[in-house]
Formats: structure tokens, sequence, C-alpha cells
């Protein structure tokens, strides 16, 4: 029989653990990594309870689009890659309230002035503890 894994983030006895808050950013979030890769993993891991109460996720990229626009976008991008299957309506709906996108160029510095207030404005609003 082989050895137990110990999880690496996780002291030795250690029966829970409590998730810390976070505002997880993404950039060149309209590329194909996002949508087939880290959006649904990102879906799956609320899906299972590995996501903290207090999680944003925000987008950053060069595409103008809302809020709403990158929401049904990632919405479509899990119901299609997402290795759990149906995408469940209730936890999608929930989910979405934590997604925020940003437009800016990456050489502009305004658009990171910009972006820096949209991620305290969502910190005070999710509380995630900057």
């Amino acid at each position: 029989m082989g050895k137990e894994a110990i999880h690496p983030f996780e002291e030795p006895g250690q029966t829970t653990r409590s998730l810390d808050p976070c505002i997880v950013v993404i950039f060149g979030a309209t590329g194909d990594l996002t949508a087939r890769k880290l959006m649904p993993a990102l879906y799956n891991l609320k899906r299972e309870g590995q996501l903290p109460t207090n999680f944003v996720c925000c987008g950053f990229a060069r595409r103008e689009k809302s809020h709403e626009v990158f929401r049904t976008e990632m919405k479509e991008a899990v119901g299609t890659y997402s290795r759990v299957k149906p995408l469940e309506e209730g936890l999608w709906n929930t989910f979405q309230n934590q997604l925020f996108y940003h437009q800016s160029e990456f050489d502009e510095g305004k658009g990171y002035e910009r972006f820096a207030k949209l991620l305290s404005d969502l910190d005070a609003q999710f509380g995630t503890k900057g």
C-alpha cells in the first residue's frame, strides 16, 4: 500500500481550513485560455465549495465590453468546456455576480488607474480584504 498524499497547503493534522477572501485577476480575459480552461475551472471550484464566499474574478482585456457581456460569454464557455455538465443555473447565477470585466490597453497608464479603482470598489463591496 502506498502512502496517503498530503496536501501541500494544509498543516499536518488539519481537518478544515478557511478559504481566504480574494480577487482573481485574469489578464487577457477574452482569450481562449480563459474560455476553455480558467473560467470552467473556477466554476467547478465554486461548485465544489472550494472558493471563498468573499471571492471576485475580474477579467482585464483590450476588447470593449460590459460586465454583462463578459458574463454571458463566460457562461457559454463554461457550458461548453466544463468537465461537469449540465451547467447549474442557480449556481451560475450566484457565480456570475462575482465576475467583472475591465477594458484597457495593456500599455495605457490611465487604464490601470481605472482598474485600481474598480478593484478597490470590488474589495469594499465583497470584503476581499485587498
